[in-house]
């Protein structure tokens, strides 16, 4: 049979569809390999939200078909396009939209070179690493409409899977040593009221908590105004939901967010962030603020400088505004050059790592839980692993220089040093 690698682009999201695609995949009898250089077939998985993204979509395939490989192209690019993409990339063997690809392997063997987008349910998470951790996706799709976006045209409307499957598949991967359950949407905070239950996103947390072997529960990806104090209190009284929430907010700025509809606006952002200060103790937050979109002038981007100079945010992401095509705002006057956009973006950054850099310093001494991932990637000397308020990839490592521990557990750390985005600590 033939030989298929997958390369896996964008958010975590993408990930859990990734490890659903490779499961069919095994099941139809295909040989998976972890490099694509041993591989006949590449499956490129792809994103399609910005236009830099788009392009390394494109370019990753191209690579590949260059190297005399197969390519299926799968993701966000094949629903924001459609199948434009025919015509455009006739090197590529099969484009298949999300939706589709519980028929991947039979599109395969028939020679089909387009499945189109189908948007009537969610995947189950696959468990094809070793990692001690998880990301599992609880909804599909995005009702909000913010004008710069494109994920409702992508991926359709809000489509929440069954609380019940959603616990099931936490629990097999608990069986399998997972430890972290990091619950992932477009949106997770709208979850629930489409099922037939309509079972809220607290009731599911209280539900995956009860699994023995899950440690630890991660909430990613929460709109400010789906942030409800109900959320907040589960998250302070629970002791398996870690004291931590990614929470794009995009801006501060009434005017602005108003222009990016933004549902809730500014008022939503700034509740959201007096519950979690209020009732989640020590609680870090993730963020993203996008500047230079239309209706920012000097004012407005003035509030949002001293709104991130106030040190709510812990870990913080920040990009330039750029018209999308068949986007609201890309219709609307974009009075800003990419010159002043990109300083404004560097000017937030700024203030923001002297925040962080401080936080990390205030844990010198402390001793923190960590979930101990392996050996570090440079040496075999060192265990890396993450705290809390560390969530995979984004928001730096625990380096661990004396102690030992295995892979898996949970150790409790003592923080000898911060480094600019990682600690460094010893296992006591």
């Amino acid at each position: 049979m033939k030989r298929i690698a997958l390369v896996s682009l964008g958010c975590p999201k993408n990930l859990v569809d990734s490890e659903f695609i490779l499961e069919q995949l095994e099941k139809a009898g295909y040989t998976i390999v972890s490099d694509p250089a041993h591989a006949d077939t590449v499956v490129v998985n792809t994103c399609a939200f910005l236009t830099e993204a788009v392009e390394e979509s494109i370019e990753t395939m191209l690579g590949f078909t260059g190297q005399g490989r197969q390519v299926v192209c799968t993701g966000c690019l094949v629903s924001r396009y459609g199948d434009e993409l025919l015509r455009e990339m006739p090197e590529i063997t099969l484009f298949a939209a999300p939706g589709t690809y519980d028929g991947l392997a039979s599109a395969l063997q028939s020679g089909t070179r387009y499945l189109k987008a189908c948007f009537s349910g969610v995947v189950r998470r696959s468990y094809t690493t070793t990692r001690p951790y998880a990301y599992v996706k609880v909804s599909e799709g995005c009702s909000n409409l913010c004008n710069y976006c494109l994920i409702p045209g992508i991926r359709g409307p809000l489509v929440s899977k069954p609380h019940g499957e959603i616990v099931d598949e936490c629990r097999d991967l608990a069986s399998r040593g997972v430890r972290e359950v990091i619950l992932v949407a477009q949106d997770l905070g709208s979850y629930g009221p489409d099922t037939a239950d309509g079972i809220r996103l607290e009731d599911l947390i209280e539900k995956i908590s009860l699994i023995d072997e899950i440690a630890w529960i991660r909430l990613m990806y929460m709109h400010p105004a789906t942030t409800t104090e109900s959320l907040v209190e589960i998250m302070a009284d629970n002791q398996k939901i870690v004291p931590y929430i990614d929470l794009p907010i995009q801006h501060v700025s009434p005017q602005v967010l108003k222009a990016m509809g933004r549902k809730g606006g500014s008022d939503a952002v700034r509740k959201a962030f007096d519950l979690l200060k209020s009732r989640a103790a020590d609680v870090w937050v993730r963020s993203t603020i996008m500047v230079g979109h239309p209706g920012e002038d000097d004012e407005a981007f003035a509030e949002l400088e001293d709104f991130v100079r106030q040190g709510y945010i812990d870990h913080l992401g920040t990009f330039a505004y750029s018209p999308e095509e068949g986007t609201v705002s890309s219709t609307m006057n974009d009075p800003l050059p990419r010159e002043i956009k990109e300083a404004r973006r560097q000017r937030i950054m700024e203030i923001q790592q002297d925040i962080s850099r401080k936080r990390l310093r205030s844990l010198l001494g402390r001793r923190l839980p960590v979930l101990v991932e392996g050996r570090h990637p440079e040496t075999d000397l060192l265990l890396v692993g993450r705290s809390e308020f560390q969530a995979p990839e984004v928001d730096g490592l625990v380096i661990i220089n004396d102690g030992s521990a295995s892979f898996g557990s949970l150790s409790e750390v003592e923080i000898t040093d911060t480094m600019e985005y990682d600690l460094v600590g010893r296992i006591v």
